[in-house]
C-alpha cells in the first residue's frame, strides 16, 4: 500500500497497526481460494446438525447415485429460488438415487433469530430434503464456497459439477446434467461436460498443499506438470500466476494467464485474475474491459470478477461505480476478506480514512476466523 504524507498523518498509529496486521496475515496464511473445489476431487466429509438439532454427516449419503450439496442463506436473493428448484427435483428423482442436502451459511454464528428465519423459509418452501446448519462456517470454507447460493454435485465418489451462484444459463446447464444422472434425457442437446485429467487434478491438489506450506518452488513445478498433462485445466494456470505475482514476476504471471485464455478464452477465473493484474500494473482501461467480460458471464457467478472490477474502477478514479461494484460482490459472499481489503485500498486512495480503517479491520477479522 502506498500512502501520501497527508494520508499517513491522517491515518496515524491505528491505521499503521491495521495495515501491518493485514500484511502479516495475508503473507502468513495460504492464498485465499477463489473457486469451488475442482471437479474430479474427492468431497471433504463434514458433520453438522440439522435445523432440528440432529447430527448428520456427508458419509451418510455416500452410497447414493448422486448427492447435490446446496450452500444457501436467507439473505441471498437467489437462495429461495435455488431451494425451491432443488426441492422439486428431489421430490421427482429421490427414488432414482438422487439426494439433495442444503447447508445454511447465514452467519458466522447462527443466533436464535437466524435459526427462526431459516426454519420459517424452509417451512414456507415446504423443503423435505435435509437442511444443515454450518455454525462457524467451517464447511463453507472447507468447500471453498465463493458465492451464495452455490451447488456441488458428487457422483461416483468425486465432485463432478460445481456452480457458484444461480445464473440463468449455468443453472439450466446444470439441471440438464442432473437429468442425465437421474436417468433422463436432457432437455436440449448438450456437449459432453469437460472433466480435467485425474493426474492433472492430483498434481494441482498437491501443488496447492505445497503452496499453503510456502514451498513455492515445488508448488510451481507441480502446477506446470498439471498444465502439461491437461492444457485445458485452468486452475493450475491461475494458481501458478499467483505464485509468480507473489515473487514480483508480473510479466511471467501475465504470460501464464494469457496462455490459459488461449486454452479457454472466456474462462471467468482467468479473465478475472488477468484483469486484476492489469489494474495493479497501470492498465486500468484494459483491465476494466476484461473484467466487464467476466462479470457478464452467465454460466457462473464469480465474486472475484466483481471485486476486481470494483478495484479497477477505483484505481481509475470512478469511485461511485467502484463502491457499487464492491456491494454487488459482497452480496454474493460477505465472508471473503479480499473485497474488504481492496475496498479499503480504494478508500485510502480517496483519503476516506475512517472507511478504510473499518474495512481493514473487517478483512483482518475474517482472515483470523478462517485461520482459526
Amino acid at each position: 500500500m502506498i500512502f501520501s504524507s497527508r494520508k499517513k498523518r491522517g491515518f496515524g498509529k491505528q491505521a499503521i497497526i491495521f495495515t501491518a496486521a493485514i500484511v502479516f496475515l495475508f503473507f502468513s496464511f495460504p492464498a485465499m481460494a477463489q473457486s469451488l473445489l475442482q471437479t474430479g476431487a474427492p468431497p471433504p466429509d463434514f458433520s453438522l446438525k440439522t435445523i432440528d438439532g440432529k447430527n448428520t454427516s456427508f458419509s451418510e449419503y455416500s452410497q447414493k447415485k448422486a448427492v447435490i450439496v446446496l450452500f444457501w442463506s436467507t439473505w441471498s436473493t437467489n437462495s429461495p429460488k435455488a431451494l425451491k428448484r432443488f426441492e422439486d427435483f428431489y421430490r421427482k428423482y429421490k427414488d432414482q438415487g438422487i439426494q439433495v442436502v442444503g447447508i445454511n451459511a447465514d452467519n458466522q454464528t447462527i443466533s436464535g433469530e437466524d435459526l427462526a428465519k431459516i426454519k420459517k423459509l424452509v417451512s414456507e418452501l415446504d423443503i423435505t430434503f435435509p437442511v444443515l446448519l454450518d455454525n462457524g462456517l467451517s464447511t463453507f470454507h472447507l468447500y471453498n464456497i465463493i458465492a451464495l447460493p452455490s451447488t456441488l454435485v458428487i457422483s461416483e465418489g468425486k465432485i463432478s459439477y460445481t456452480l457458484p451462484g444461480f445464473p440463468l444459463v449455468g443453472t439450466e446447464d446444470m439441471f440438464d446434467y442432473l437429468l442425465v444422472l437421474a436417468g433422463e434425457s436432457p432437455r436440449k442437446k448438450t456437449e459432453p461436460k469437460y472433466s480435467a485429467d485425474p493426474d492433472a487434478v492430483a498434481d494441482a491438489s498437491l501443488a496447492l498443499r505445497f503452496a499453503g506450506k510456502k514451498q513455492y518452488e515445488m508448488a510451481s513445478l507441480l502446477f506446470k506438470k498439471a498444465i502439461g498433462k491437461d492444457p485445458k485445466f485452468i486452475l493450475p494456470y491461475v494458481e501458478l500466476a499467483k505464485l509468480y505475482e507473489t515473487d514480483g514476476k508480473n510479466s511471467e504471471a501475465e504470460n501464464v494467464l494469457k496462455n490459459s485464455l488461449a486454452a479457454e478464452p472466456e474462462n471467468v477465473a482467468a479473465l478475472s485474475e488477468l484483469g486484476y493484474l492489469l489494474s495493479k500494473t497501470g492498465r486500468e482501461k484494459e483491465a476494466i474491459g476484461m473484467l466487464d467480460r467476466a462479470v457478464k458471464n452467465e454460466t457462473a457467478a464469480y465474486p472475484p470478477a466483481h471485486y476486481y472490477r470494483a478495484y479497477a474502477l477505483g484505481v481509475a478514479g470512478q469511485l461511485k461505480e467502484a463502491l457499487d461494484a464492491f456491494e454487488q460482490a459482497l452480496s454474493l459472499n460477505p465472508y471473503d476478506p479480499v473485497p474488504y481489503r481492496l475496498r479499503a485500498e480504494v478508500y485510502e486512495r480517496n483519503a476516506m480514512l475512517k472507511e478504510a480503517s473499518a474495512d481493514y479491520r473487517k478483512s483482518l477479522e475474517l482472515l483470523a476466523k478462517i485461520k482459526n
